[in-house]
């Protein structure tokens, strides 16, 4: 439910974002990550060859994140954005074979007996400052969910379900390119790259994970 309010919150400002002269811009970013404790470190069996395949799912990963948000500028030095993203790793290379009934053999494609996945939700508050025109930093807060699910051999593993998150902090250094025309003639940057340091923790059954974890990625403002 409060994704949901949340991502209509996005909404009414991505809308705003387009009006003239408007504060508001739209914010949209895609990224990956890395870090925090082992959520999961096992493999999967190729049944066609044989070959095994490697998971390690780490509660700070992420092999692709999307972000939208919007921002709106008090002053031509700090701005306040608020953002929804979701993230997800793993493996979703369950029976992607096909069983021939003729050879008894799984063939066409990668047919693993398992697959595992970690996904998460999040909504952060970012305050942002520029210390120059293309250089910004920002400070915020976050609040994650998420979920591990495994399908076939890694259905029952231990660990999946739902994951809980304590109110987590982030940091987050912004370079920006391409410049666009915006409110008051000013010309403003509208995309570039970011490194973001978060710090938050994911509870399961009562087993707390450290998910500390930096990431990297291509941000757009518009």
């Amino acid at each position: 439910m409060k994704n949901l309010v949340l991502l209509g919150a996005l909404l009414i400002c991505h809308a705003g974002a387009h009006a003239d002269n408007s504060p508001w811009r739209g914010y949209l970013a895609l990224g990956t990550s890395s870090g925090g404790d082992v959520l999961a470190k096992t493999q999967v069996t190729d049944r066609q060859t044989g070959e095994t395949q490697r998971i390690d799912l780490r509660a700070g990963g992420a092999l692709g994140s999307f972000t939208l948000g919007a921002e709106y500028r008090f002053t031509e030095t700090m701005a306040l954005r608020a953002t929804g993203s979701y993230g997800r790793e793993g493996s979703t290379q369950f029976e992607k074979g096909t069983f021939n009934s003729a050879t008894q053999r799984y063939e066409g494609g990668h047919s693993y007996d398992g697959g595992l996945n970690f996904a998460t939700l999040a909504s952060e508050v970012t305050c942002l400052f520029s210390v120059t025109p293309a250089l910004r930093i920002g400070l915020g807060v976050r609040q994650s969910v998420g979920e591990l699910s495994g399908t076939g051999t890694l259905a029952t593993l231990a660990n999946t379900g739902s994951y809980s998150a304590a109110p987590g902090s982030v940091v987050e250094l912004q370079y920006l390119f391409l410049n666009s025309r915006r409110q008051s003639g000013e010309s403003e940057p509208a995309w570039g790259i970011n490194l973001r340091m978060v710090r938050e923790s994911f509870t399961n059954n009562g087993t707390e994970f450290n998910a500390d974890h930096v990431g990297i990625g291509l941000i757009a403002y518009f």
